[in-house]
């Protein structure tokens, strides 16, 4: 028998959630999606099954919270009737937010197996002005009120924070591609110059501004700048200026991931640890697994679980973040050494994500009272 699924998603469905969409469709579940659109991410519907049902709540914008009262009243009535059409066994959602939506909308009428996925640590998780604390105390309150199960993109997520908010289930999905999204053959670009790839969304400015310094200008180095976001201004007048540094824009994950790292020597993944942002310290991208599958090595900030990662495998160089003779160093070890062997050394399971998946649907139709699958 199949079940009724509904993704109610924060933003427009991204590729670690239409991984998700797609496989559980395909596995057991009729699945409907209700999302908010937000112009710093691409579009990337077309690549969803078409038997999935696609609505969107209007567009929010990234940060601008007051902004969002209108569009979230709206939407209630949208959900409230999207619900009576699903009616729905299991909904997954993205964050707070949109459980406070479905509180409005009355989702106990419909649903007692909610599950919501953790893919970033929001500030207050780590901060503590009042307001931080009240929405910590907030969360003790309803997650285990009226969640049944997490789904997190890594552990230190549930370690650091969510162990101690709560006492049900709990799955870890790190954000691996399945090997179907994958070629069967990595065909590498020959590159005259060493070619560093920043991929992704363009949300640290700090960390690019300093590669950017580092490499302007020099005959020897290119980096190639995919994806767009609240830093790609800076990008575009970078490679206005400098030759070697050149800006692609927005990209499809799904029909440009296998092209765009074939290109590359080397991946920039730094982030900025010298703001109080514990996200960064904690999170684990998925551009980490594509970098394992692509054997194309990394540049991470140092005192991240990212870096303990990097350097755990030997993939690749830690920096300390936006220390110019960090970068410097980092490149030119890079340009030295063939880290081919090291890659070939991690398992695949490491890196794709089908053994994941299958437990994932295990997880997600199973009721709320099972152990929990690491």
């Amino acid at each position: 028998m199949l079940h009724n699924l509904l993704f109610v998603i924060s933003h427009q469905p991204n590729p670690r959630f239409i991984k998700q969409i797609n496989y559980l469709s395909r596995y057991g579940f009729n699945v409907s999606v209700v999302y908010f659109e937000r112009s710093c991410l691409a579009n990337l519907n077309s690549n969803i099954d078409k038997n999935v049902k696609l609505y969107s709540l209007g567009a929010i914008e990234n940060g601008k919270y007051l902004k969002r009262i209108g569009v979230y009243i709206k939407s209630i009535f949208v959900v409230r009737k999207k619900l009576k059409v699903v009616q729905p066994d299991k909904v997954i959602i993205t964050n707070i937010d949109t459980l406070f939506l479905l509180i409005l909308c009355n989702i106990r009428k419909y649903s007692n197996d909610i599950v919501m996925e953790i893919s970033d640590l929001k500030s207050y998780t780590f901060n503590n002005k009042l307001t931080d604390k009240l929405q910590r105390l907030f969360d003790e309150i309803i997650l285990d009120k009226y969640i049944s199960k997490l789904i997190l993109t890594s552990y230190k997520f549930y370690e650091f924070y969510y162990s101690s908010k709560f006492n049900g289930k709990y799955f870890i999905l790190h954000n691996k591609p399945l090997d179907s999204m994958l070629p069967k053959k990595i065909e590498k670009k020959k590159n005259e110059k060493l070619v560093i790839g920043v991929v992704g969304l363009l949300l640290d400015g700090k960390p690019h501004k300093a590669l950017f310094e580092c490499i302007k200008g020099r005959s020897d180095i290119e980096v190639h700048i995919y994806g767009k976001g609240e830093y790609e201004v800076q990008a575009i007048e970078y490679a206005e200026n400098y030759d070697n540094i050149k800006y692609f824009g927005e990209y499809d994950f799904f029909k440009d991931i296998s092209s765009i790292y074939a290109s590359l020597d080397v991946i920039y993944m730094s982030y900025d640890t010298t703001k109080n942002d514990l996200n960064v310290n904690l999170a684990l991208p998925n551009k980490l697994y594509e970098a394992m599958y692509f054997k194309v090595p990394i540049i991470t900030t140092k005192g991240t679980y990212l870096g303990e990662i990097v350097r755990g495998y030997g993939i690749g160089q830690t920096i300390e973040c936006c220390n110019f003779r960090d970068i410097n160093r980092a490149i030119t070890y890079l340009n030295s050494n063939n880290l081919c062997v090291k890659f070939d050394a991690i398992p695949a399971k490491e890196y794709i994500a089908n053994c994941d998946y299958e437990k994932l649907l295990v997880f997600i139709k199973e009721s709320s009272g099972g152990a929990t699958i690491n």
